[in-house]
């Protein structure tokens, strides 16, 4: 192996090609903490880089497997894989904001897919009650640094409930508040949305009213045919049959007249 080798990685989990359920996902670096990389040349790993990288700015591409960033101390250039470095960027990101990476709470909301096959992950994230990235991607071969963590055995009833409601909360902010939110919910392809009702089209509620009243006036135009027949079958009760269908005559007629605005 030359000096300019960069060592092997070990093998890690990634995020794969299988759809993520939703809800609230929590940072776990314990897979990548441990990935060799160089650090301005040096050999290092991806814990200790990123302390050195705590407060420095987004890196920039230099050549094949290198990033520059700009640090307090000076530029600190990266040398690893594109995985590697995504992963780096957006912690390194979040910490330029002054947000702790693991006081934040990741939202999963959908996935995406190239004509190349490549696939990514998007979520949202949350920290402090704000939503501090509204559209965060995480490539089907980077590696898993993001877990759905669950509490089987609460301390206090409330404790899942609690959780839950939060979850909703931080969706319909997320679907009302963002741009991206606001995408998803008009996309023509109706992705799913969750912990959220899609809004019905303009003259929705009308169509289903007045496909009510036509349902209620072929109703009451059925007794009206039965009191008939009831009229020509027993000639001794024609005359009370007859007065029911001019009776149920006259609801249909007034049930239409009440009802001609829905079909203006």
């Amino acid at each position: 192996m030359s000096e300019d080798a960069q060592p092997a990685a070990p093998s890690v989990k990634k995020f794969g090609r299988d759809r993520y359920k939703p809800g609230a996902y929590s940072l776990d670096l314990s897979s990548v903490v441990d990935i060799p990389l160089k650090v301005n040349g040096e050999p290092s790993t991806f814990a200790e880089a990123y302390d050195k990288l705590k407060g420095a700015q987004v890196g920039k591409r230099l050549t094949f497997g290198r990033y520059k960033y700009a640090a307090e101390t000076g530029d600190i250039e990266l040398e690893c894989d594109w995985t590697i470095s995504s992963i780096m960027d957006k912690l390194v990101d979040l910490n330029r904001r002054g947000i702790d990476a693991y006081a934040v709470t990741w939202f999963y909301f959908g996935h995406d897919w190239s004509i190349d096959r490549d696939q990514s992950y998007s979520f949202f994230a949350v920290h402090q009650g704000k939503i501090v990235d509204e559209d965060c991607h995480f490539n089907a071969e980077e590696p898993l640094v993001l877990l759905q963590k669950k509490d089987d055995k609460p301390i206090w009833h409330t404790e899942p409930l609690l959780d839950a409601a939060w979850e909703r909360y931080c969706y319909r902010k997320f679907y009302t508040e963002t741009v991206t939110g606001q995408l998803m919910v008009l996309r023509p392809d109706e992705p799913i949305l969750y912990n959220f009702e899609r809004p019905q089209p303009e003259g929705h509620d009308s169509l289903r009213n007045a496909g009510l009243i036509t349902l209620l006036k072929v109703y009451d135009l059925l007794w009206v045919v039965a009191s008939l027949l009831v009229a020509i079958a027993f000639p001794s009760l024609r005359l009370y049959a007859a007065a029911f269908a001019l009776l149920l005559t006259l609801k249909v007629l007034l049930r239409i007249w009440a009802s001609r605005k829905f079909f203006q």
